[in-house]
C-alpha cells in the first residue's frame, strides 16, 4: 500500500464531472478518481476549511462516530474493477478493528474530516495511476491536458 494525499479536485472538461486527484507521497504518481458533485463539494469544503451552517452528511457521520467513540484509522482505495474504484474505511471500535466497504469519494470525505491517512493498493496504482516526470509547472499543464482528454471508460479492465 502507498500513502496518498489529496492533491486537488478538478472538473473533467469532457464529462463535466469532478475528478479527485490523489498523489502518492513517495513518488510522482497521481491517481484520478471520478466522483460526484456532492462528494467533491464536501471534500473541497473540508480541505479549504469552510464550515457549512448545518452539518453535511460526512460531518454527521464523523460526529456519530465520535459520539460512539469509534475511531477511523485510515482509508484504503483497495480495488478497481470494470472502471469502478472501491475503498475500505478502517476503524477501531470497542477493541475491534473493522473494515467497512465504501465509495472512495465518501471514504476520502470522511478521511479529510478525521485527519487520517489515505492509502492506495499497489494493484490500483498499477492500473490507473498517471506518472509525471515533469517539473511542477509542466506537471500541472500535463494534468490539465490529461483531464481534458481522458474518460472514465479509459480505466476499464479489458483483460
Amino acid at each position: 500500500m502507498f500513502e496518498m494525499e489529496v492533491h486537488g479536485v478538478n472538473l473533467d472538461m469532457l464529462t463535466n464531472q469532478p475528478v479527485i486527484i490523489l498523489k502518492d507521497l513517495g513518488s510522482n504518481r497521481y491517481l484520478p478518481i471520478w466522483i460526484g458533485q456532492f462528494e467533491a463539494t464536501a471534500i473541497l469544503m473540508e480541505v479549504q476549511g469552510i464550515r457549512p451552517s448545518r452539518p453535511l452528511t460526512h460531518d454527521l457521520l464523523k460526529t456519530i462516530l465520535d459520539s460512539l467513540k469509534a475511531q477511523v484509522t485510515r482509508i484504503v482505495i483497495n480495488d478497481l474493477r470494470e472502471g469502478t474504484f472501491y475503498a475500505q474505511i478502517h476503524m477501531s471500535f470497542n477493541s475491534s478493528d473493522l473494515q467497512i466497504d465504501a465509495r472512495p469519494s465518501d471514504a476520502i470525505a470522511l478521511a479529510v474530516r478525521a485527519n487520517v491517512p489515505i492509502f492506495a493498493d499497489e494493484n490500483v496504482l498499477d492500473q490507473a495511476a498517471v506518472v509525471s516526470e515533469a517539473g511542477e509547472e509542466e506537471e500541472v499543464e500535463r494534468f490539465r491536458e490529461f483531464l481534458e482528454n481522458v474518460r472514465p471508460e479509459d480505466f476499464k479492465d479489458n483483460s
